[in-house]
């Protein structure tokens, strides 16, 4: 519905042109363009402030469970090592006696034992 006391002025310019028939963009149309640069600069400033910590603290933990992963699978190794030497020293008598006579400096009669230091 339409304003009966709405006055339509069409010979009235709404804003001023320039000689090339632009819009001469006025210090406020200017200010508020600027306004709106710094605007959202300030978003993205917030948003990295807000979330940059936690990106950080997630390559943290990436590389902690990486870390961890490869304690894991080393210590795998020394456990499948450990239950095989286990099986030999219970099971082998030959591997048993050579444990024994290394460790302990054990020797049977006419043998001399040459030890090698490494550093």
């Amino acid at each position: 519905m339409r304003d009966p006391e709405f006055q339509d002025h069409p010979d009235l310019p709404l804003q001023i042109q320039e000689e090339g028939g632009k819009p001469k963009s006025n210090f406020w149309q200017r200010l508020s363009r600027g306004m709106e640069v710094v605007i959202y600069l300030l978003l993205l400033l917030s948003v990295y402030k807000l979330f940059g910590p936690e990106v950080t603290r997630q390559e943290e933990l990436t590389a902690e469970i990486n870390r961890l992963q490869q304690i894991e699978a080393a210590k795998k190794e020394q456990v499948i090592r450990l239950r095989q030497e286990h099986r030999l020293l219970k099971t082998d008598k030959d591997y048993l006696e050579a444990i024994a006579r290394d460790r302990l400096a054990l020797q049977r009669p006419g043998e001399y034992i040459f030890r090698i230091e490494r550093e």
